[in-house]
């Protein structure tokens, strides 16, 4: 079966240590990711867990907060974090990976995910993915969130 990847990036004045902790940061995940959703993330090393808990807001429906839990797949200190989501549907895996490559005087942070089955279904991820990387630069460039 093909699977279709979410891929999104973006290139932020700002260092690569900066741009690393910002991705891999529970408290700083929560600040630019989705505002008003709340990460855990208790461990930063393999096979510990993360939580993301995720209230509605308007580019998220419902009227909950739904946590949803991963384990973290691979640690790549300033280069790449990974994250694989546990799902009750079977056979369905996704991963989301945060990659940080240095640019230049700032940090091209790139978001990928796959697990996808149709491109239709990974259209919204891949809109909602790009604001989050808006906001991660404007966090980081010390400008007000634009979304």
């Amino acid at each position: 079966m093909e699977q279709f990847t979410v891929v999104q990036c973006i290139w932020i004045q700002a260092s690569l240590e900066r741009a690393w902790q910002a991705v891999t940061e529970g408290e700083q995940l929560t600040e630019w990711y989705s505002p008003g959703s709340p990460w855990d993330v208790l461990e930063l090393s393999p096979g510990a867990e993360v939580y993301f808990h995720h209230a509605p807001n308007e580019y998220h429906e419902g009227t909950e907060i739904v946590t949803l839990r991963a384990t973290i797949e691979a640690v790549e200190p300033l280069e790449r974090f990974a994250l694989r989501w546990e799902f009750s549907v079977p056979d369905s895996e996704m991963i989301t990976t945060f990659l940080t490559v240095e640019e230049g005087d700032g940090t091209r942070v790139t978001i990928t995910e796959t697990g996808y089955e149709t491109q239709e279904q990974a259209k919204p991820t891949e809109e909602g993915y790009a604001m989050s990387l808006e906001n991660l630069k404007a966090y980081l460039e010390g400008h007000e969130l634009p979304y």
